[in-house]
């Protein structure tokens, strides 16, 4: 399957509003990250956005524009954020829709590209260029509840997580050039207590594959325990949970092997897929659940360093899929350039 693919039949979704905010249990949070790619052109947009954990009517936000060539746009602020599903600000607002959502930006953002993003954190510096989206996305498959079915919560989102996979259209404009913008999208909306502190590495995978199948897969490594994964496919309406998810560690600070081979599993079948990173976004989460452009590498703690990695799948027939690939480390286990 290309990423060409038609909506689903979204008539029964549910709009995935904001939690309602938790001011007791210690830790609580809530976070927001939508994704899109747009292949023809080589263009995509990243936005992630949370609350402050000692003033959660505060949200952060830090985002970015993929671009060809390398290049990336990245911007960071803090705003207040009333809105009922989704975020309203000044320069960024998304709204979560029956069955998608909808995004429009008008700002200022910072070049630089991933190698530059390792050596510190960016978004608020020089050289600046105006930026600007509209975009529009529609639901290609049910929402997943990771949480259905299970008897708790995750330690990094003990009360909701939810994902979903969307085809995406309109424009994005950087500077003097102009895109349109056709192809898939992604959402991810967790909340609750938010601990990462056992963690060592994670690797998270969403994507539209080849043969009408979208996928999520999630693997958390922590100390002294064996990795845990949940995540599963959905194929022409079939649903099918996953029970593997390998894929290699990451050991460099912009994500490589850019080539590699990722096997998901199912009980009813193996698929192997060859996946390329095509464009990448290193970004730093530290112990207090600040995230932000780039790595610090001046912060007291040992915060988790992730790449945010656009990817094309090749399936064994030769088949073209497009999806997002995330994996972390901590910083004291990585190379400083």
């Amino acid at each position: 399957m290309t990423h060409t693919a038609a909506p689903a039949d979204i008539s029964s979704s549910s709009i995935d509003r904001n939690a309602v905010a938790d001011r007791e249990t210690p830790l609580w949070g809530e976070t927001r990250w939508l994704c899109g790619w747009s292949p023809d052109n080589g263009v995509g947009i990243y936005i992630h956005a949370g609350r402050y954990r000692h003033d959660i009517d505060f949200w952060w936000v830090h985002l970015a524009v993929y671009l060809p060539d390398g290049k990336l746009a990245v911007d960071r602020f803090w705003c207040r954020n009333e809105a009922v599903a989704g975020l309203v600000s000044d320069t960024l607002r998304f709204e979560m829709t029956q069955g998608g959502w909808t995004s429009t930006y008008d700002g200022v953002c910072q070049w630089t590209d991933r190698e530059a993003l390792t050596r510190n954190a960016r978004g608020c510096s020089a050289p600046s260029v105006r930026a600007e989206w509209k975009l529009s996305a529609a639901e290609l498959a049910p929402e997943w509840d990771m949480f259905e079915g299970a008897s708790h919560g995750q330690d990094f989102a003990t009360a909701l997580h939810v994902q979903g996979t969307f085809s995406v259209t309109g424009r994005v404009r950087v500077g003097d050039q102009e895109y349109e913008f056709n192809g898939v999208g992604f959402k991810d909306h967790s909340a609750g207590a938010r601990n990462m502190g056992a963690w060592t590495n994670h690797r998270f995978l969403i994507g539209v594959l080849p043969d009408l199948r979208t996928v999520h897969a999630v693997t958390i490594i922590r100390d002294g325990a064996e990795p845990a994964t949940v995540g599963r496919w959905h194929k022409e309406g079939v649903v099918e949970s996953l029970t593997g998810f390998e894929a290699p560690l990451m050991t460099t600070l912009v994500g490589e092997p850019d080539d590699q081979e990722i096997v998901l599993r199912s009980e009813s079948e193996t698929l192997a897929i060859r996946t390329e990173i095509i464009h990448a976004l290193p970004i730093t989460i530290s112990q207090d659940n600040d995230n932000f452009n780039g790595i610090d590498w001046e912060m007291d703690d040992d915060p988790m360093v992730m790449v945010e990695s656009i990817v094309r799948f090749t399936a064994p027939d030769g088949d073209v899929g497009y999806g997002f690939f995330e994996r972390s480390a901590r910083r004291s286990s990585l190379p400083r350039p």
